[in-house]
């Protein structure tokens, strides 16, 4: 499906049944598999896996395209960890047994993936991380609590870092490969906007996993495993916020009456646009350091943290001239702009994050 084709279907499909899933709450599974069946979930899996045999890069121009004319970022999100944490990993990192057993599922939309990584009070930070597994009579009993996790109320399939070495620090994660199963219980959680991608608390109370479920080696969590779905994860949705952004940029601008913003107002607006093409070219060539490069890790992270801190200021930025100029803001506008709280989330790791890029 082409360009053109995927906005008559994000504009036809997403967008028109976005008020009343909005309003909702509602995380449609017959507008997911519908999605699926377009070959979006399945785009960036190997061919052999049920995949489509494309490229994250594909994935990801696509997933912009539905973010930006479907104007729904929550059921992009969820589209984006489906793949980018569940999916994307299995096919790296998982056992050929896994890859044929899951894979073709998750592509066609079947089973819905999730992973389980940041947990409550601590968020994703490895040295914290309490969740244990221990091994007995060939499994793994999983104890602990995860959360938030997008995709979690609806989740089939959760890709699960947890400690098999306590004493090891974040050399003792590992990762497992979890279905919802006897003590798999999931508490759902309101975030008060992205209100159609579905959020949870995963409680794992002595959950049995088989040992072939552990995905690499143990040991793998964190440098191999976890640290790859943070900037898988970041690296993939910045060119779809960007996208979401920029359509939400030109509905506001769109909607006004020129001889009624003042010149100076304009300047301003204009200035924000100018600001959102520099984030678009700066979004690809972060995609392409990090999908595509062999080399640059400290320019990827020094990229990724300036969209952790700029895209958020962006926003309100854009927020503080639509006050000072009582610009009107339509319904499916003022929904964007609540979305775009996403951007604030995990500002505190930021911080910390800055502090240990220079000392």
């Amino acid at each position: 499906m082409n360009t053109e084709e995927l906005g008559g279907f994000a504009r036809g499909r997403i967008f028109s049944s976005l008020e009343r899933r909005a309003a909702q709450g509602e995380f449609d599974r017959s507008l997911w598999k519908e999605v699926a069946d377009l070959g979006i979930t399945g785009m960036a899996i190997g061919k052999e896996y049920g995949g489509g045999g494309g490229s994250v890069k594909e994935f990801v121009e696509s997933l912009a395209v539905l973010a930006a004319e479907g104007c729904d970022l929550g059921l992009a999100l969820s589209i984006l960890d489906h793949v980018m944490l569940c999916a994307h990993p299995l096919m790296i990192f998982g056992s050929r047994d896994l890859k044929e057993r899951y894979l073709p599922s998750l592509c066609r939309g079947e089973r819905i993936g999730a992973a389980a990584v940041s947990e409550p009070g601590s968020g994703g930070n490895p040295r914290r991380m309490r969740t244990t597994a221990r091994r007995e009579n060939g499994e793994y009993i999983l104890e602990g609590v995860k959360g938030p996790v997008t995709n979690a109320p609806v989740a089939d399939l959760f890709l699960v870092i947890a400690s098999t070495d306590p004493g090891a620090g974040q050399n003792g994660l590992s990762a497992f490969l979890v279905e919802v199963m006897e003590g798999v219980r999931v508490e759902r959680i309101d975030l008060d906007f992205l209100p159609t991608s579905p959020h949870g608390r995963v409680i794992l109370d002595g959950v049995r996993v088989p040992g072939d479920r552990l995905i690499g080696e143990e040991g793998w969590g964190h440098e191999r495993i976890s640290r790859s779905l943070f900037i898988w994860e970041r690296a993939a949705l910045i060119p779809v916020i960007v996208a979401f952004i920029e359509r939400w940029h030109h509905l506001v601008v769109s909607n006004l009456d020129p001889s009624n913003v003042s010149p100076y107002t304009r300047v301003l607006l204009a200035q924000r646009k100018v600001e959102l093409t520099a984030y678009r070219i700066l979004s690809e060539h972060l995609f392409e350091l990090t999908f595509d490069a062999s080399e640059g890790g400290r320019e990827r992270m020094e990229l990724l943290l300036f969209f952790g801190k700029e895209l958020p200021a962006w926003v309100e930025s854009m927020r503080r001239v639509i006050e000072e100029a009582q610009l009107p803001l339509k319904e499916i506008e003022c929904g964007m702009l609540e979305n775009l709280r996403l951007l604030e989330v995990g500002g505190s790791i930021l911080d910390w994050q800055f502090q240990k890029l220079l000392f």
